[in-house]
């Protein structure tokens, strides 16, 4: 696919520079999308789409810093995968033995109840304010620190603290005293 992208832009400053964000963000992209769309190839598309778009645009994302970069590519990706979860309310039907191996030892009841609680965790984030949602989303699917999710959104580290015990409280409202 990189190739294909690299042919749409002119100079090769700008294929060195693409070439680059391409190599260094794409798994942490897919990674964001996916916690999104909950679907592998859904996150493929919307990421291969921005950078598609990026290439064919030839407006790339900013390198000045690491943090305004992620920033910059964090909003590219939720704003695609917002679109394409409006524009694709379609239902799924996979086969149980997709996901379970089933086994003598296995607990299917103990699994369903934990996959139920974990689609409705997710569904639950996703209905969350936005502010709330995107440092959860951060924290939980990126690894990262308080204080890097304060430096990608651009806002002071106490309000990105605020915003994740605020939205940390709302889930344990609503589902208890789970380990998060």
């Amino acid at each position: 696919m990189l190739t294909l992208y690299l042919s749409l832009l002119e100079t090769e400053q700008d294929q060195k520079r693409f070439s680059y964000i391409y190599e260094e963000y794409l798994d942490w992209m897919l990674q964001i999308a996916y916690h999104y769309l909950q679907n592998e190839d859904d996150a493929k598309d919307a990421v291969h789409e921005i950078f598609y778009d990026m290439a064919k645009s030839g407006h790339l994302a900013p390198l000045e810093s690491e943090d305004e970069t992620k920033a910059y590519l964090f909003v590219c990706v939720r704003n695609r995968a917002s679109r394409m979860m409006h524009r694709r309310n379609r239902t799924t039907t996979v086969s149980l033995s997709e996901f379970y191996n089933l086994s003598s030892e296995y607990n299917v009841e103990k699994e369903v109840t934990t996959e139920d609680l974990k689609e409705r965790l997710i569904s639950y984030i996703k209905a969350m304010p936005t502010i709330y949602k995107d440092v959860l989303i951060l924290y939980f699917v990126s690894n990262l620190t308080l204080k890097e999710i304060a430096s990608i959104l651009d806002v002071p580290f106490k309000t990105v603290e605020t915003r994740f015990r605020r939205g940390r409280a709302l889930i344990k409202k609503e589902f208890g005293d789970l380990d998060i």
